[in-house]
């Protein structure tokens, strides 16, 4: 947490499209920065269906910690905090798994852009700048053949994800209803419908074991349009995809 004298710089969570040109597995780059605010007790990660790439840097009491890299797989499940977070986090959610992490000279010239926003509140166009560095310098397989058989498809997902077919499908399924959370003003019963859940308690369900809150909470705090606020560079402006602040 930052001290008496040490200004809280303003919590932030954004998701934003990926550069035209980058491969097609770079789902989307994200930052996430906090004092405690937005990570709260009772808060998490939220469950997704995509691996993460990111650089962590975390701050408090006036001091730095060192940059922390990892390549994680696709999460399952809601995963609560067990203590408030400061300082940043970014990266890349991908489809597949990189061929190879990046180098260590990509990971320094990454750090300064995120260490920038989270001790001195940095632009965050130069931090999309590097991400979108790091997300075109990166390549990956073609992956496995398509299965012979539904064993074969099921032994092959779990082996790339470590999860298995029917979690992936509803994993998918919520991040295609958060999308919708976060666009629409339709009543939460129409979105239920039209992100593939058989009523509103059944996506209730959903949202509760994989986001942690119900998704009137979830829809008060994510936002899609972000009026200007965040970029001066149309743009980037015109990439964002999700927005969550305090």
């Amino acid at each position: 947490m930052p001290s008496q004298d040490e200004p809280a710089l303003a919590p932030i969570y954004l998701e934003l499209a990926p550069q035209s040109g980058a491969p097609a597995p770079v789902d989307h780059l994200f930052a996430f920065r906090d004092c405690g605010k937005l990570s709260g007790r009772g808060t998490g990660r939220f469950a997704t269906d995509l691996f993460t790439l990111s650089v962590t840097l975390r701050t408090g009491a006036g001091a730095l910690g060192r940059p922390r890299f990892l390549l994680a797989p696709p999460r399952p499940a809601f995963r609560p905090r067990r203590a408030p977070f400061s300082g940043a986090i970014v990266g890349l959610r991908l489809g597949a798994a990189p061929d190879r992490a990046p180098s260590d000279e990509a990971l320094e010239e990454l750090t300064p852009a995120p260490l920038a926003v989270a001790r001195e509140g940095g632009p965050l166009s130069a931090l999309v700048v590097a991400l979108d560095r790091v997300a075109c310098a990166r390549t990956f397989g073609q992956g496995p053949p398509a299965p012979a058989s539904a064993r074969s498809e099921r032994r092959s997902i779990r082996a790339a994800t470590g999860i298995s077919r029917r979690r992936l499908a509803a994993i998918r399924r919520f991040r295609h209803l958060l999308d919708g959370l976060a666009a629409s003003e339709q009543p939460l019963s129409d979105v239920a419908l039209e992100a593939g859940y058989y009523d509103q308690p059944h996506m209730s369900a959903a949202c509760r074991a994989f986001a942690g809150n119900p998704p009137g909470a979830i829809r008060r705090l994510a936002g899609a349009q972000s009026a200007g606020r965040f970029f001066q560079d149309d743009a980037l402006d015109n990439r964002l995809r999700l927005v969550i602040d305090a």
